[in-house]
């Protein structure tokens, strides 16, 4: 019977230590569960509360359950005003309706939505003021059958006022190239009226009295007459800069096509100076505005020729390399050059640098290549060295199809 007895209580006792190391190990992976829950709880906080956006968790009947630091900046209520209360008094009274009925549905669908990113959302701050947001909710399954709303809050009114400004400066801008083509138009016809007058009476004085305009008379006659017509050109010079670009198409270019046209176009101008134009590698496949891209580049080799040295037969020589965002092109030579105190004037319009007789020209076609290389959102610039040559560098926005 004592045998028996025995034999029970270290059954007995068995079972108890048993059962204590099994209560341990349970005990000590709920303990280790517990700590990863409370990590990932209060890294969930951190990151909540370090976030540079507003951010507010709520609970299915629209109340606010944590609000982060930029959330109290933002609406101007501190955490322990906002916790607990409906998100309601976040909204205008007249929207209330229509953002309960956005909440519905994102418990009836949880998955994350854009608020106010194309249609006007207005919030209210604790002081009654009014101001646009955007919204990311994303839903938070807190458990299998409980969802939470985590809302990312961004106050977009800055950004408004900067969109109205650039807008109503566009409209400005808008209205005063208008009145500066209309300008244009007039200004150049109502100078080239009286011109045209002018000349037109040089020629009856010189047909209906040739035994008197001889001489000296005869001469003077005809520096008026070329005065008439170095002023037409300068008038029409100003009207095509006006239109430079009105009607242009971005389309895609093969600038190592379009430069080869260049080149065959100024053939004549090359042999008479016994020039050398070369093309360096190939020159990049882009989207550009098609016809002026080639005035510029043909501005560029044309003067690169017609700027020449004594010393030596012109070479010009045209490349292109892919830099962050832009195409650089540059077209060097091996000209006179450029003093450094003129290397940004030579740009403006009408702006010579050398008299009539010595470089044809009217000081207008550098000027529209800068109005050309803005026109593609890049700009242009020259490097040179007085009588060893120049570089003319222009970059051409990476435009997207």
């Amino acid at each position: 019977m004592i045998g028996v007895e025995l034999g029970l209580a270290l059954l007995l006792l068995t079972f108890c230590l048993t059962s204590l190391v099994l209560i341990t190990i349970v005990a000590r992976t709920l303990n280790k569960a517990n700590a990863k829950a409370n990590r990932a709880t209060n890294n969930f906080r951190y990151i909540v509360q370090a976030s540079p956006y507003a951010i507010l968790m709520t609970d299915k009947n629209g109340l606010i359950q944590e609000v982060n630091h930029e959330a109290e900046k933002v609406f101007g209520y501190t955490k322990h005003e906002l916790l607990g209360k409906s998100v309601g008094i976040l909204v205008p009274g007249i929207s209330r309706d229509a953002w309960m009925e956005r909440r519905t549905a994102l418990f009836a669908d949880p998955q994350t939505r854009q608020v106010g990113f194309h249609d006007e959302i207005i919030s209210v701050k604790k002081d009654g003021t009014e101001f646009p947001i955007e919204i990311t909710l994303t839903p938070l399954n807190l458990s299998r059958d409980t969802y939470s709303i985590l809302s990312f809050i961004k106050d977009i009114t800055q950004r408004r006022a900067n969109e109205e400004l650039i807008k109503t400066q566009l409209t400005e801008l808008q209205h005063k190239n208008e009145e500066l083509e209309q300008f244009n138009y007039i200004s150049s016809h109502d100078l080239q009226e009286p011109l045209r007058t002018v000349s037109n009476y040089i020629m009856l004085l010189e047909e209906d009295y040739p035994y008197v305009i001889r001489g000296e008379i005869k001469e003077h006659l005809q520096s008026i007459n070329n005065a008439v017509n170095r002023m037409r050109t300068l008038v029409r010079s100003l009207l095509d800069f006006g239109k430079l670009g009105q009607n242009r198409k971005m389309s895609a270019v093969d600038t190592h096509e379009v430069t080869n046209h260049v080149v065959e176009d100024l053939q004549g101008l090359i042999k008479e100076n016994n020039a050398t134009v070369l093309i360096e590698g190939t020159l990049p496949k882009l989207y550009a505005y098609a016809l002026e891209l080639r005035q510029l580049l043909q501005n560029l080799v044309n003067n690169a020729i017609k700027f020449k040295s004594k010393e030596r037969p012109p070479v010009v020589s045209i490349s292109a390399t892919s830099i962050e965002g832009y195409y650089q092109f540059k077209v060097a030579d091996n000209g006179i050059g450029i003093a450094p105190e003129h290397r940004e004037k030579i740009f403006n319009i009408f702006q010579k640098l050398h008299a009539e007789e010595k470089f044809a020209g009217h000081g207008i076609g550098l000027a529209n290549c800068k109005k050309i290389a803005e026109m593609h959102g890049g700009r242009i610039w020259v490097e040179s060295e007085p009588g060893k040559g120049s570089i003319f560098i222009f970059t051409i926005l990476k435009f997207k199809a």
